[in-house]
């Protein structure tokens, strides 16, 4: 990823939420990003879903980069307050 790019390649979310979840407690930068990561992964698994049933799609996602579920669902709770 450069600075030129506008989006966030496949193959950086997983990278990236291991390098900033963790100072998500710390830092808002990171915290904002995290946060981006997971509305980035929302929108894909709710992409091709017609019935609005999307969270097997969303354990999908966090499979294939390898981000812990319960981190996920922690930015995505405190998100919705």
């Amino acid at each position: 990823m450069t600075i030129v790019d506008d989006r966030i390649a496949d193959a950086d979310i997983g990278p990236l939420w291991a390098r900033y979840f963790p100072k998500i407690g710390v830092d808002v930068g990171s915290k904002t990003l995290v946060l981006a990561l997971v509305y980035i992964i929302e929108d894909k698994a709710k992409a091709g879903t017609a019935d609005g049933d999307w969270s097997d799609r969303v354990s999908a996602e966090l499979r294939r980069h390898a981000i812990p579920a319960a981190q996920f669902w922690e930015i995505r709770s405190a998100a919705s307050r």
